[in-house]
């Protein structure tokens, strides 16, 4: 059985995760100092002062809008990877049916992610592809690019992005994350650990669900699922809706999450779901 190597790296963890795929946000939930006498909790507070160096750029006053924000008309998602980018750690790869297939060689894992998300890892050919669709023209999506951009590729492994213009709420764009530390171990055996990390979030997150489920294939994961009130850059008042899910790897842990708002989450959670019960340990 593993232990959890402190609830204040997983809570740091979370709130990276958070602060990443959420640019332009104002809330009141604190985040405090981690001990400086590991490895992995200096090197995840270095990765949320990047990710919240981008967030404060344009943090705005929680406030009622003056005025309703004017979307960009933008044409439909046209991002194609006719063959597989390949990098010394992972690949990722288009299948015909329009899925994407994501290969950790070093956590040793792979998924597949359904059509309808735009998926690329930080440091990959198709992150300069992403930059060069018009969909990039809608400063949503320009705000979460520039985030993404301040953070650790080693620890986020993948993302994936709903560029649905329709499924844009206020300026927050719905989004899948893929984070592996392979330093932190977390026990599954029970929900204690996940329940010790949810009790550790701040009192301004609330709805949480912790639970152990297995996917199709019975592979056992965590879960913690918050919803969380926000304002967005565009100064429009939202609920975010955050699923993530824990694996226990033979190296380290994976968390994959889900962020989207409660308006679109019936629309989208099916999907993310499907990533998860499509999720495999690799020998």
């Amino acid at each position: 059985m593993k232990n959890c190597r402190g609830v204040k790296v997983f809570l740091f963890l979370w709130l990276t995760s958070w602060a990443c795929v959420v640019p332009g946000m104002t809330t009141s939930t604190p985040l405090s100092t981690p001990t400086p006498d590991a490895r992995l909790e200096i090197m995840v507070a270095e990765t949320v002062s990047a990710a919240l160096h981008m967030t404060e750029q344009v943090l705005v006053p929680t406030q009622e809008p003056t005025q309703t924000p004017t979307a960009l008309p933008l044409p439909s998602p046209t991002i194609i990877l006719a063959t597989p980018t390949q990098s010394a750690e992972s690949v990722l790869d288009k299948s015909t049916d329009g899925t994407s297939i994501f290969t950790d060689l070093l956590g040793k894992y792979t998924l597949t992610v359904p059509m309808q998300w735009v998926t690329f890892r930080r440091n990959a050919p198709e992150f300069d592809i992403l930059l060069t669709l018009p969909e990039m023209n809608n400063p949503a999506i320009q705000r979460s690019l520039e985030t993404i951009q301040a953070l650790d590729p080693n620890l986020f492994r993948l993302f994936a992005l709903d560029l649905n213009e329709e499924h844009i709420d206020g300026g927050f764009v719905t989004n899948i994350n893929v984070l592996w530390d392979a330093q932190q171990e977390l026990s599954l055996d029970d929900k204690s650990d996940l329940e010790e990390i949810a009790a550790a979030l701040p009192g301004t997150i609330h709805g949480v669900v912790v639970d152990v489920q297995p996917t199709k294939n019975n592979l056992p994961y965590g879960m913690i699922i918050t919803q969380t009130p926000a304002t967005t850059a565009d100064g429009v008042s939202i609920v975010i809706y955050q699923k993530q899910v824990f694996f226990d790897l033979k190296i380290g842990t994976l968390s994959i999450t889900l962020s989207t708002t409660g308006k679109w989450r019936e629309t989208v959670e099916p999907s993310f779901d499907a990533v998860i019960d499509s999720f495999v340990i690799l020998e």
